[in-house]
């Protein structure tokens, strides 16, 4: 690369990747965006999938409920039936059977009303748990908003500082050779915005390995461009 001064190009490099890296991350704060709304409306999801599952289930009771008064007026109605049956009868052996019979169907009324009250009980339980799930899901959706607010505002912040990086960017690039540019950013694409890293305690400082004496001395000499043998990243001696 003669007419080039390396050095001077290393240093526009050095700076061109701490714009890089702040263009990355702002993109990564955009990138980001669609995910964080969605965790936030998943959990919002799930708060209101559990309280319409109580809603279910206490519909569900609801209906047994009915279905268990229809049962016990039923079998009052046979009681009743029964008993002026009892008037009615002959002989003994047909009155007792009677009262055998009245008996029976009295206790199973008896089931029956503790089956309801039980069923109502459980319904009480449900209308809280579900006027609770219902205050809670009404603060998370408040909560939810405020997130997204301030998501937004972030969003809107990273997109202008995008936007104005990649215009100093663009213009501070043209100061460097292209062919040095060119490979810059086919390293700063393929090793996610990391393109230039500093030797640090004779190590890489993007991939942590271990360089060779003669790498090392290479990258302090700044004739050329120097880069780690495992990841590829252009390496720069610090002063």
């Amino acid at each position: 690369m003669l007419g080039i001064n390396m050095e001077e190009q290393i240093k526009m490099l050095i700076e061109l990747q701490g714009l890089d890296t702040e263009i990355f991350n702002r993109n990564r704060i955009l990138n980001e965006v669609p995910v964080r709304i969605k965790e936030l409306d998943d959990e919002l999801e799930a708060k209101s999938a559990n309280m319409k599952a109580l809603e279910e289930e206490s519909k569900k009771i609801q209906v047994e409920h009915k279905k268990k008064e229809m049962e016990l007026k039923t079998k009052e109605e046979d009681v009743k039936k029964h008993q002026v049956k009892l008037f009615q009868v002959k002989t003994n052996k047909e009155y007792t059977a009677l009262e055998k019979e009245i008996s029976e169907v009295k206790a199973d009324a008896s089931v029956l009303e503790e089956e309801i009250i039980n069923l109502l009980d459980q319904v009480e339980e449900i209308k809280k748990s579900v006027a609770k799930e219902r205050e809670v899901l009404e603060v998370e959706k408040k909560k939810s908003g405020i997130e997204k607010n301030k998501i937004e505002e972030e969003k809107k912040a990273a997109e202008k500082e995008f936007n104005d990086l990649n215009n100093k960017r663009k213009e501070f690039a043209e100061k460097i050779d292209k062919s040095i540019l060119a490979k810059y950013e086919r390293i700063l694409h393929k090793t996610d915005g990391l393109a230039l890293v500093p030797i640090v305690s004779d190590s890489c400082g993007g991939c942590n390995m271990n360089l060779p004496p003669q790498v090392i001395n290479e990258a302090r000499l700044a004739k050329g461009l120097t880069v780690c043998g495992n990841c590829a990243r252009i390496l720069y001696a610090k002063d």
